[in-house]
């Protein structure tokens, strides 16, 4: 229980506590989603307790299982809103898109700690290993997890030490690749990226998710309108209030204040999963707390914006605060690995003890001489 990350757990409790009360309000199946955070922390407990290092020679397997529950959604899964990402298992239904962001980074951890200098060979390798599930999820359409899944691997290009001209590489592909996007999207999601700049031209279509999500934050004010009072969330003007549009739906109760605590844990839960990283007894495990670091920066980042207006929506739930399972479920388990690499963290101890000639020192790791000592 010493080397137990306590604050971690204490944040995603307090999260999830508030995602279900925001789902509550948004009139959403509460119910539901009390029963998908209580699956969700048997599934950190359970990752937690597991030994994050035996994920590593299954690696291979999970990367095909990934693909093959991919490659199902499109041939057997349902739809719903245009979009083709549930599939039904024993009547859960299992979205792959977001079970593949945990999947995603094991394999990328267990592939880019094989070496401790990134070759251009290796480096093309990892793009290769996001390319098959990226193009997958797209076609989907997914705009959102895809956009995930990407940022996700360059982050851990960039935690694993990519050096600035393969990420320049990077950036010159992403330049080149901008006049095909509006060939890989879709007509709805091609207008959602026309609207972004001026909603206004469309306030009855197209830009009215995005008009009324800014005119719920708004009117949340400094204080908020208080739990179940928000009348853009609770007459339903604000559309999909319970998962893309959540945010809208808590600055609105909670205001500005209560958006700012709401960030805040967020970025206290993102300070501990980098504390995790450093810590790693191996790079396996440094880039696995890393890699989960990327998946939750980059959803919080995106949902927020497009909940103000800063960036286009794509359709990213909000971490542990979103309805939804499949989300709610993988974000738990990806947390409870991340406490596992803690758990089996290196461990320094710092000891002082007296010698014969009555001089103090200091040593690291064990000592016969037991006398006082830290383990940090």
């Amino acid at each position: 229980m010493s080397r137990v990350d306590r604050l971690q757990p204490l944040v995603a409790f307090m999260l999830a506590t508030l995602g279900v009360m925001t789902v509550f309000s948004a009139r959403a199946d509460w119910v539901r989603q009390i029963a998908w955070v209580l699956l969700g922390a048997a599934a950190y407990i359970t990752a937690a307790r597991f030994d994050y290092r035996r994920l590593r020679p299954t690696a291979p397997a999970l990367y095909g299982g990934m693909l093959l529950l991919l490659v199902a959604v499109r041939l057997v899964g349902h739809s719903a809103l245009g979009a083709r990402r549930w599939l039904a298992v024993a009547g859960f239904p299992l979205e792959p898109s977001e079970l593949s962001k945990l999947l995603l980074v094991v394999v990328l951890a267990a592939y880019l700690s094989r070496q401790e200098r990134l070759s251009w060979r290796t480096f093309g390798g990892a793009l290769g290993l996001v390319a098959a599930p990226a193009a997958l999820v797209i076609s989907q359409p997914d705009l959102g997890t895809t956009l995930v899944l990407l940022a996700v691997a360059v982050g851990m290009l960039f935690l694993a030490g990519a050096r600035p001209v393969q990420l320049a590489s990077l950036a010159a592909l992403a330049i080149t690749a901008v006049p095909l996007l509006p060939h890989l999207l879709y007509g709805y999601q091609r207008r959602r990226l026309e609207i972004f700049l001026d909603p206004g031209q469309d306030p009855l279509g197209a830009g009215y998710n995005l008009l009324q999500a800014r005119i719920a934050v708004g009117s949340g004010g400094l204080f908020g309108r208080g739990w179940l009072h928000g009348l853009q969330g609770q007459l339903g003007f604000v559309p999909e209030r319970s998962t893309d549009f959540v945010f809208a739906t808590f600055a609105e109760e909670f205001g500005l204040l209560g958006s700012l605590v709401l960030l805040t844990l967020f970025g206290v839960l993102l300070v501990r999963l980098l504390r995790t990283a450093t810590v790693a007894s191996d790079r396996f495990g440094e880039l696995l707390a890393g890699g989960t670091f990327c998946v939750v920066l980059v959803q919080v980042v995106e949902n927020v914006g497009m909940n103000i207006g800063i960036l286009p929506i794509a359709g990213i739930p909000l971490p542990l605060i979103s309805y939804g399972g499949s989300a709610t479920i993988t974000t738990l388990a990806a947390l409870g690995l991340v406490q596992s690499v803690m758990l089996r963290r290196r461990t320094v101890v710092y000891q002082e003890h007296t010698s014969p000639s009555g001089a103090f020192r200091a040593t690291c790791g064990p000592s016969p001489l037991r006398t006082r000592g830290r383990a940090y």
